[in-house]
């Protein structure tokens, strides 16, 4: 076993190096104090418009990802959803990193495409992480999901080059590798006490029982010898067997009986089986005077050979070899003749107290039965057993050590990304959504002071873009003096609704107050065409107070299974209520609508207009036309019902009477043609926009929110 202990240790003192270099270095040399693992700087240039990790770079996720840029000019650090950057640089050149070699080599790919200056790229809020002035770094904790990051110029324009250096910061990481380094020396000095231990062979005393003769003890205690009468007796009668010629030898002036009365009190003190502390005597003993030697008198026993104890013994039986009465049984006879030739030769020189106290009755001593040598199996032997012992407690500890390591260290290996089959993720923040909405504010009444439609165009899109550039037209032909300029407002407390997109365009929905007006609510729709364009209100109404909105929360895109759950599809709806508008309130399709008090109104209006300018002279007769515009947007709410925004044209025509003119003289409609005479007909074109709520398959009809339109155009022929 000896052979299997050293082998082991010197494998755990291997391993125990092995450990403790490694924690050493990952402590004070890899990780550091600050838990970041960081690459050297690395020069990564593009004569494009930026360099940009592949996704599959940053493939788990956990950690604390760090970026830091250099260079002559300013540069700027993002981190954004691979759909996102990737709609941002479509089309663009650019340098693509698409694998890592440690220490800092990258693997780069060349993407073609035009060099034209983006859109500056701190002006976008889809970056889930972005440098601010000054410094060009990041520090953004990796999430699940595809990202990239970006080094590009903080412009937008090509040639970019920069030193930049990367990092990732794993929790716990130093005091992870610093339990490493503890364990490492456990293992080591283990490894080491397995490898250099020595066991000592130490053998216990032994006492071989003796048939002491019985006698009353003395009074008085005396001095006796300090050697145990019941393991000298043996050897005495041992000796004394091996020369009969001879005497006794005269044991140590300290150990001999001052009287008889002293061999007596010795013989007592065998019979107990306890030794008496020594007293040294005073009395002089000449050396030319007969000694008398007491058989019970402790004799210093001859040198005898103890034989080695044979391979597979156990305990006991290496004991039982060991003892001297079985070495003097085996030598020179039993034990009985033994004693018998000692009591013979030493009786005669017995004085008479010595005999009386031999008179009283002996106890025959009985001789110990000599046993085999018993040979037991190495499995079953207790030094492979206390072996076997030891190395079981040193694997429990290894592996818990293993363990321990084990739990600790889960930390530094991130959690590797989902694999998901389509990448999504909402279209905008809450906090960038109002974000949103407050600079449309600041911007909007920018605009409409100055009536400036180049500002519009900043945060507006069609049809809502197409709606404001006409009231700017009207207002700045018929109030030249900018008299009745539109109030500044704002819209206030803004509901946002963000469904989940997978490409561009983006939308997200919002109902929010209006400052100023407490009986209108504004709904809208803003739209990104694009991950480089900025977010533009597309769609807005203005519903009353008095109508019931649907909830803005958990909003979604359709898709065919919503779709089919409706009670009709948006496009067909946008058809269904040109054809009501067009009819007027008898129309076939009148009954599937459940109008908004706005455009109860309008039909009644366009009734009442018709029929007055029917009855003019020069009018043959008058059309009103509504027709779908573009393709409905549509959302799911979390009730299963689709808020539909929508546009629809309208042309009023009136006909002229053959050998008759018009023009028109007045009305907003002489914001875009003035005293032009026309012969053949004379119209008005309309852009209304609407908000309605589809439900489900249902008996419900088809609520109408708010129909808000605006004169875009006039004219004839």
């Amino acid at each position: 076993m000896r052979f299997a202990r050293t082998a082991l240790g010197l494998l755990l003192t291997a391993a125990g190096l092995v450990v403790t270099v490694a924690g050493a270095l990952a402590a004070f040399w890899l990780v550091g104090p600050d838990n970041t693992i960081s690459t050297s700087s690395r020069e990564l240039t593009s004569q494009g418009l930026a360099v940009v990790t592949a996704p599959d770079l940053l493939d788990r996720h956990g950690p604390t990802l760090h970026v830091t840029a250099t260079g002559d000019k300013s540069l700027f650090v993002g981190v954004g959803q691979d759909l996102d950057v990737r709609d941002y640089l479509s089309g663009s050149a650019h340098t693509r990193l698409i694998h890592f070699d440690p220490p800092a080599t990258f693997g780069t790919q060349e993407m073609r495409g035009r060099a034209t200056q983006l859109t500056q790229p701190s002006g976008l809020d889809w970056w889930v992480a972005k440098s601010g002035t000054g410094q060009a770094s990041v520090a953004w904790p990796i999430q699940d999901g595809r990202y990239d990051v970006v080094v590009m110029n903080a412009d937008g324009s090509p040639a970019v080059g920069a030193q930049v250096r990367f990092g990732v910061e794993i929790h716990r990481a130093f005091g992870i590798s610093l339990v490493g380094l503890g364990a490492g020396i456990l293992i080591l000095a283990l490894g080491l006490s397995l490898t250099f231990r020595r066991h000592s062979a130490a053998v216990a005393p032994l006492t071989v029982p003796v048939s002491p003769r019985i006698h009353q003890p003395a009074a008085t205690p005396l001095a006796v010898a300090t050697t145990p009468l019941a393991a000298t007796a043996p050897l005495a009668a041992a000796t004394s067997l091996a020369a009969p010629t001879a005497l006794p030898a005269a044991p140590e002036p300290t150990q001999v009986a001052a009287s008889v009365g002293s061999s007596r009190v010795a013989a007592s003190a065998g019979l107990s089986g306890a030794a008496a502390p020594v007293v040294p005597t005073r009395e002089r003993v000449s050396p030319f005077a007969p000694q008398r030697v007491s058989p019970f008198a402790p004799v210093r026993p001859a040198p005898v050979s103890v034989p080695s104890a044979p391979m597979f013994m156990s305990a006991a039986a290496v004991a039982k070899a060991k003892s001297p009465v079985f070495l003097a049984a085996v030598g020179a006879g039993t034990s009985e003749q033994i004693g018998r030739a000692y009591d013979n030769r030493a009786y005669d020189d017995r004085s008479h107290d010595d005999r009386e106290y031999d008179e009283q009755p002996v106890v025959p001593a009985v001789d110990a039965p000599v046993e085999e040598p018993e040979t037991v199996s190495l499995a079953e032997s207790p030094e492979f057993q206390k072996s076997d012992e030891a190395v079981r407690r040193t694997a429990a500890l290894l592996a818990s050590g293993a363990m321990l390591l084990t739990t600790t260290s889960c930390g530094l290996l991130p959690a590797k990304n989902s694999e998901a089959a389509v990448e999504t993720r909402p279209a905008v923040t809450l906090a960038d959504a109002q974000a949103v909405v407050q600079r449309y504010n600041e911007l909007n009444n920018k605009a409409n002071e100055s009536r400036d439609a180049k500002v519009a165009e900043t945060i507006e899109g069609n049809p809502t873009l197409a709606q404001t550039r006409a009231g700017y037209l009207i207002g700045r032909k018929l109030d030249t003096a900018g008299k009745d300029k539109d109030k500044p407002f704002s819209f206030t407390e803004p509901t946002i609704g963000a469904p989940e997109f997978a490409s561009y365009p983006m939308r997200f929905v919002v109902d929010s107050g209006v400052s100023g007006a407490p009986d209108t609510r504004q709904l809208g729709v803003w739209q990104r065409q694009s991950a480089g364009t900025p977010w533009l209100l597309t769609n807005s109404v203005y519903p009353s107070t008095a109508m019931k909105l649907p909830s803005l929360e958990g909003l979604r895109t359709p898709t065919e299974a919503d779709l089919d759950k409706l009670s009709s599809l948006p496009a067909a709806v946008s058809t269904s209520l040109a054809a009501y508008l067009t009819g007027g309130p008898k129309a076939p399709q009148a009954k599937l609508f459940a109008p908004s008090p706005g455009m109860t109104k309008l039909v009644e209006l366009r009734a009442k207009t018709k029929g007055t300018d029917a009855a003019e002279s020069y009018i043959a007769s008058v059309e009103d036309t509504f027709a779908p515009s573009g393709e409905p947007l549509a959302f799911i709410t979390s009730t299963g019902e689709a808020l539909v925004f929508l546009s629809l044209t309208e042309q009023y025509l009136q006909r002229v009477e053959p050998g008759s003119n018009a023009y028109w003289t007045s009305g907003e409609a002489t914001a875009f043609s003035s005293m032009v005479k026309y012969t053949q007909t004379l119209h008005q074109d309309y852009l209304h926009q609407v908000a309605l709520v589809i439900p489900t398959k249902t008996a419900t009809p088809i609520r109408i929110l708010s129909m808000d339109g605006q004169l875009v155009g006039a004219g004839g022929s």
